[in-house]
């Protein structure tokens, strides 16, 4: 292919970035402005034009579905033959994979990491926090795992560990209880041999500084490092490409300041605004015309982001038809929201050639889904969830993917519970019959797992009896035989052992529809397992576990699944489009979101990232763009009156069509009001009752306990305080209950009653 054809359909914009010679590049590519194709095309460019050998290039995307768009653009580009084999392409994560399974030897030497590490999954993660929680003396019912487990992922994306934060970032009880947490969390992890998605970013850092030689040779291998959605990046990845690509210094990132959302989980916008001062010898090139939206989406987008300060000032345009009027709608409250997007959608797909597919409808926070899916419900038009429940979440699909995590893991004593728990192969088997074969495994230094498969071999084992002894025994039997033939057959047979054997496949009650469709999840996993039948066991097991692992529910969106409206937060949404979007919600304390507007005096950037999540759903419409808001609303249990979201005064008014109020008409124009009452949201003139309708009730300071006081728990009923321990404005409590033994509480979230 000449180079006249590789460059073939490229604006001047587009052609410049991929052209661009040696050295650090900076492309700042608008929404919708072509920039998979422009790295797609940089990548067919350096194979080609500057003959780098594909596995001398490594391309990071932010999802697997990116990657694989990526891939088929690069092998269409250059054609048939695999010239584009050896390509090193994915996410972070699944990068950080290939480095630790490429140097088994080091990791398990220098990290304590064995080959057979499982990566566990956000459910994996969660029970593992649970038991963190508990194993230090707290109720997870108190004390919120998740919240747990987002301190911890915090504490690893800024390279914090246990020992660390222990030392240097206490500042107060809280922190206290998360530095125990985060110990026994990381020191579970261990002991299951297991990783999670945060380790799998901090642990390639640690695998090179334990072997500085092995990071030259990547040094030396990759001759251009490119880095897609550079915005999202956080500290930990920026460290990483900055390090793989130090030798020959070629790094080619493409990213947008203007859709950087992920703040929450650590993203640090810094590391593409400050490009240039960490590279001064960088090029810059910005791609700015859309090609996905109308004239009037662009300028609506372009108009609302300008409002925020921390950005690379560019202009959003593009060469597409004016279009249709961005439809902005005032509702009553959320029923009468859901009706009106219900009814607008029915009315689009029977008069106007739009097919269900072919509409998004975007939410802020997860619970406004809830009376949305209700009005779909009632309604004919076909709709699914991206972010509720996923396939492999589900809990019938988990508990035969935890027999397949155990047999190639067997340090995996979360997989094993939930194998006791839920199959019928665990039945008959109490807490203290696998006690006393923990006790044992540890005296034989084994896993759990080992001593249950090493059990009919050993007449001397464990002290058991009865049922017990019988359970254990069948469990180890199968288990030992499942794994010893997971190493012969390929996994869909392997499939039908675990099914069979474990009497899973006759748990299922065939007269109910229900269960039937929870069996039919089953064997779709079955079906998912043969793309990987004609690897071989040893290999197949591993990149199966690993490709679960590491999916996400963008891609899990099949484009060839037509006939759905898709129900989407604003997160989810990027980096997809959609001819027809409705953004709802657009008020203060839903987006932006409460605890924006609460840190705004102290911190302006959580407001600037809602807007720019704004700009993000904005920029999904290729089409038509609705804006709904209420006048009040009903969320978490709670019914205020709404304000409009201080954005809708960005909007511009000559491309805005205002569509009634909620006493009016669905045809009568309302803009200057609209914009009015916008305008004194922006400036601050009602964010007073805004706040004090939205605002948490005031708690009081919790009272204080003494040793000795009798006390009762809403659920374990009658105590005594044995311990009273201060911790700062709170105190820990080590109360002995007469039914359920002692417990560590904290004062403040106790609910405990005096008793007189």
């Amino acid at each position: 292919m000449a180079i006249q054809d590789l460059l073939h359909g490229l604006n001047a914009e587009q052609s410049a970035a991929v052209t661009a010679g040696n050295g650090p590049v900076l492309v700042v590519a608008g929404p919708g402005s072509g920039k998979t194709r422009v790295l797609s095309h940089r990548v067919a460019y350096l194979i080609q034009e500057e003959h780098v050998s594909p596995d001398r290039i490594l391309a990071v995307t932010f999802t697997n579905k990116a990657a694989r768009e990526m891939r088929d653009r690069i092998e269409r580009l250059l054609g048939t033959g695999g010239a584009a084999s050896g390509l090193v392409m994915g996410t972070f994560h699944s990068i950080g994979v290939r480095f630790l399974r490429q140097n088994p030897g080091i990791v398990s030497d220098r990290l304590g990491i064995l080959p057979n590490f499982l990566i566990y999954d956000d459910g994996d993660q969660m029970d593992l926090a649970k038991k963190a929680v508990i194993a230090v003396g707290m109720d997870p019912r108190q004390l919120a795992p998740r919240r747990m487990l987002s301190r911890v992922s915090a504490a690893k994306s800024m390279l914090i560990s246990p020992s660390e934060f222990a030392r240097d970032h206490i500042t107060n009880y809280d922190d206290e209880i998360v530095s125990r947490v985060y110990a026994e969390y990381d020191r579970a992890l261990r002991k299951a041999n297991a990783v999670d998605f945060d380790d799998l970013l901090v642990l390639p850092l640690q695998l090179f500084d334990a072997a500085p030689k092995l990071l030259e040779v990547y040094q030396e291998r990759f001759l251009h490092v490119l880095v897609d959605e550079y915005q999202d990046t956080n500290r930990v990845q920026y460290i990483l490409v900055s390090a793989l690509s130090a030798k020959h210094r070629n790094l080619f990132v493409v990213g947008d300041p203007d859709q950087s959302i992920y703040a929450w989980r650590q993203a640090d916008i810094r590391n593409i605004l400050d490009f240039e001062q960490d590279f001064p010898d960088a090029k810059r090139v910005h791609l700015e015309i859309n090609y996905r939206s109308t004239a009037r989406i662009v300028a609506t987008a372009d108009r609302v982001i300008r409002d925020n300060k921390q950005r690379i000032e560019r202009l959003l345009r593009t060469e597409n038809s004016d279009g249709e009027h961005v439809i902005v709608r005032e509702l009553s409250d959320q029923n009468h929201e859901a009706q009106f997007i219900v009814g607008e959608i029915r009315r689009l797909l029977n008069g106007h050639g739009v097919t269900p597919e072919q509409v998004a409808v975007m939410y802020r926070t997860t619970a406004q889904s809830r009376v949305l899916e209700e009005a779909f419900r009632i309604s004919d038009i076909p709709y699914k969830i991206v972010g509720g429940l996923r396939f492999y979440e589900r809990k019938e699909v988990k508990d035969v993917l935890a027999v397949f995590k155990l047999l190639y893991n067997p340090a995996d004593e979360i997989s094993l519970a939930r194998i006791v728990d839920n199959l019928p192969l665990g039945r008959g088997l109490g807490p203290k019959a696998v006690d006393n074969v923990r006790t044992w495994a540890t005296l034989n230094n084994l896993t759990l797992s080992e001593a249950f498969m090493a059990l009919p071999g050993n007449p001397g084992g464990p002290e058991l009896s009865g049922s017990g002894k019988a359970a254990a025994l069948k469990l180890g039997s199968v288990l030992a035989n499942l794994r010893q033939r997971s190493t012969e057959l390929t996994l869909s047979h392997l499939f039908d052992a675990v099914v069979e054997d474990t009497g899973y496949k006759g748990s299922f009650d065939h007269d109910s529809e229900e269960e039937m469709q929870r069996w039919s999840n089953v064997l779709e996993l079955r079906s998912d397992l043969t793309r990987y039948d004609e690897m071989s066991p040893a290999d197949a097991l591993p990149a199966y576990l690993e490709q679960v692992a590491l999916v996400a529910d963008v891609d899990q969106l099949d484009a060839n699944d037509r006939g759905h409206v898709t129900l989407i937060t604003l997160h989810s949404a990027k980096g997809l489009e959609f001819p027809v979007v409705f953004i709802t919600g657009l008020e203060e304390g839903l987006l932006p979101i409460n605890r924006a507007i609460e840190a705004e005096f102290q911190d302006p950037q959580p407001i600037e990232e809602e807007r720019r999540l704004f700009y993000v759903g904005i920029t999904r419409a290729e089409k038509l763009l609705y804006i709904t808001y209420t006048g009040m609303r009903m969320l978490y249990g709670r019914t205020q009156m709404s304000a409009p979201s201080r954005f809708l005064a960005s909007l511009p008014e000559q491309h805005i069509k205002s569509l009634g109020t909620r006493h009016a008409g669905i045809n009568q124009h309302r803009q200057p009001s609209l914009m009015e009452r916008a305008k004194q949201t922006a400036s601050g003139l009602p964010q007073a009752t805004v706040r004090s309708m939205s605002a948490a009730p005031v708690i009081p300071p919790p009272r204080t306990y003494a040793v000795g006081e009798r006390v009762f728990h809403p659920k374990f009923g009658e105590g005594v305080i044995g311990e009273a321990i201060d911790r700062r404005s709170d105190q820990e409590l080590a109360v002995d209950f007469a039914r359920h033994g002692r417990k560590r509480l904290l004062a403040s979230l106790a609910q405990l009653d005096l008793i007189e």
